[in-house]
Order: C-alpha cells, then sequence, then structure tokens
C-alpha cells in the first residue's frame, strides 16, 4: 500500500488539517484536480461563491429575456440572455463538480452555506482534538 508522506505520523501524533479562512474567486476557474488539492472549508467556501455566481447569472438571464420580449424581441437583448446562460451553464457545472468533491469528504453536500455554517465548521476544526493518539495499556492506579 502506498501513503502519502503527509499522513503517516510516528509515536501518537494526529494528522494536520490545513484551513485556509477563505478561498479566492479566482479558484473558481481551478481544474477538478486542481480543486480536490483544496481543504474542505475552502471548497464550501468557494461553492457559496460559485452559488451566488450561478444565481445572479440566472436572474440576468431571466431579465434579458423579459426585456427582449418587452422590446420585441430585440437581438441586443438576446445576446445578453445567450451569454448570460452560457455564465450560467459554466457555473451551474462548477457547482456539480465542488459538490461531487465535497459530498465524497463529508457524506453529504449542505443545502446552504452561511457565513454562520462556515464559522462554525472552523470552529469544529479549531477546537478538534490536539491530544497525541496513544493506547494506554496499564491500569490508572487510583
Amino acid at each position: 500500500m502506498n501513503l502519502d508522506p503527509l499522513i503517516v505520523k510516528t509515536n501518537g501524533e494526529r494528522i494536520d488539517i490545513r484551513v485556509n479562512e477563505a478561498a479566492l474567486d479566482v479558484h473558481i476557474e481551478k481544474t477538478t484536480p486542481e480543486l480536490m488539492t483544496l481543504s474542505t472549508f475552502e471548497l464550501l467556501y468557494l461553492l457559496k461563491a460559485i452559488r451566488k455566481e450561478r444565481s445572479e447569472m440566472y436572474s440576468y438571464m431571466n431579465t434579458f429575456y423579459k426585456a427582449g420580449q418587452q422590446q420585441g424581441d430585440s437581438e441586443d437583448f438576446k445576446e445578453y440572455e445567450i451569454s448570460s446562460g452560457k455564465d450560467y451553464m459554466h457555473f451551474t457545472k462548477k457547482a456539480f463538480v465542488v459538490e461531487n468533491i465535497i459530498r465524497t469528504r463529508l457524506g453529504y453536500v449542505p443545502t446552504r452555506i452561511t457565513e454562520s455554517y462556515l464559522a462554525r465548521y472552523l470552529e469544529s476544526i479549531k477546537n478538534d482534538k490536539k491530544a497525541p493518539m496513544i493506547i494506554k495499556t496499564e491500569r490508572q492506579k487510583k
């Protein structure tokens, strides 16, 4: 079996958890293998940003559609509607990729990712066990 040297520990040490407290919007354009190198916290933060962008693109697409309907199917609005639709599809695909990575790590994908959810998640990481993993082989004397 091949193991990553970073996860092999000795003397009861615990695996270190890497946490960057924010994911940059430029991470959205990373490839799937690159996204897989991000921490789960970064992916959750990124998914929140992707969902926001996706929602905005959907709103723009509908706005341009309605404006085009009112103007008698103006070609100007049709171009913007199509462009917004392409962006909407792009963000939807990215959301699916990030959701699948999160699903493999957590076993589920959060329906809503709020600032309080992220704060609780980060707090759980910070309050995680720090003590060495040692199996006691003798009874404690009282």
